[in-house]
């Protein structure tokens, strides 16, 4: 018996740039292809807190972010059964968000069934894991460069810590950077085989002594900062792959500079990894399906142990609650690891 209409309640932004509040929210009916689950946690990233100020992907008002979750199947659309039936316990990306929520509509060739990851865990990969392993595996291609050199620029983030771990993986030699106790902490822990105190030391200089003065041969830079970018450019070796998250007009947006022209300077190569460019653009749009080998990856990583998200904060689901963590990180305060929402009221 179909659940729709359904109405529930969700964490919404009335209008760009103010704060989060409690609204309700209806579904009437699923697109071809679409699923409706009922969400047990949502993980913020960092487009969340920003997109609650500019709403830049034009999402209709009020509008709900949460781009990646974990939840329970509660309703099919027309092509999506073939692949997935109700009560199916599932994760993965949520194209216009809409995760902050009791429930989601997502579309089923985004989501995976979750097989042995909790759930809270599960909702963590959709976006920051998937971002990780998009830049490094589809993009670059490490699965080529065992045994070189990478230094990971904000290895203690979302994507970066999973960044280091998918490298590790691999078989690189991780070099990572951060420079607070909690993240410094995180990337210790992940027993990395260079962790570097930006605070404290200079990356450069301590990247090329770890490296015989080389450079590492593939750097990779999620920050979105200018000044890291700066740092990480320099730190890369003569014929190696600078691998950057964003797009020219993702760093206009955050006002970054484009370092291309110092990479290829040092002989190195620029290559650009970017989850968003599978949405939009056809040529990219054809290879989404060898994305999302990533998340069986992500469930078999874990199964032996190989690869964990750390969750470092669970938000409840409340309006306030969801507005100081996006405070918070603004101000980085809570930017180690996984920051998740806890959806489900009643478990």
């Amino acid at each position: 018996m179909s659940q729709l209409p359904v109405t529930f309640d969700s964490l919404a932004i009335e209008h760009a740039g103010s704060p989060v509040s409690l609204r309700k929210k209806t579904v009437t009916a699923l697109d071809e292809g679409e699923v409706l689950v009922r969400v047990d946690h949502a993980s913020i990233n960092k487009m969340d807190p920003g997109l609650a100020q500019r709403n830049l992907f034009q999402l209709p008002e009020p509008y709900v972010l949460g781009f990646d979750f974990s939840g329970e199947v509660v309703e099919v659309g027309t092509g999506a059964g073939a692949s997935f039936a109700v009560g199916d316990q599932v994760f993965g990306g949520a194209e216009r968000g809409g995760c902050f929520a009791e429930m989601a509509v997502v579309t089923a060739a985004r989501i995976h069934k979750r097989g042995a990851l909790p759930a809270a865990e599960a909702s963590t990969y959709g976006v920051a894991f998937l971002t990780a392993y998009e830049s490094l595996v589809i993009a670059a291609d490490v699965r080529k460069d065992a045994g070189k050199w990478i230094y990971v620029a904000g290895a203690g983030g979302g994507v970066g810590h999973f960044a280091a771990q998918i490298a590790r993986l691999y078989g690189l030699k991780v070099i990572a950077s951060a420079g607070k106790a909690d993240s410094l902490r995180l990337l210790h822990d992940l027993k990395l085989d260079a962790v570097i105190d930006y605070s404290k030391q200079d990356v450069v200089a301590e990247v090329m002594r770890l490296t015989g003065g080389k450079g590492a041969e593939l750097v990779y830079d999620s920050t979105y900062s200018q000044s890291s970018f700066e740092r990480s450019a320099a730190c890369v070796a003569a014929g190696g792959e600078y691998i950057r998250l964003g797009t020219p007009l993702q760093l206009q947006r955050v006002e970054a500079g484009d370092v291309t022209a110092v990479v290829e300077a040092r002989g190195a190569k620029m290559v650009i990894g970017d989850l968003g460019r599978y949405q939009v653009d056809p040529q990219f749009e054809a290879r989404m399906p060898e994305v999302m080998e990533g998340l069986q990856r992500a469930i078999d990583w874990y199964e032996q142990g190989k690869l964990r998200p750390v969750i470092t904060q669970t938000v409840p689901f409340e309006a306030a609650a969801l507005q100081t963590a996006f405070v918070d990180f603004l101000r980085g305060t809570n930017n180690v690891g996984k920051v998740v929402v806890k959806c489900r009221r009643d478990g």
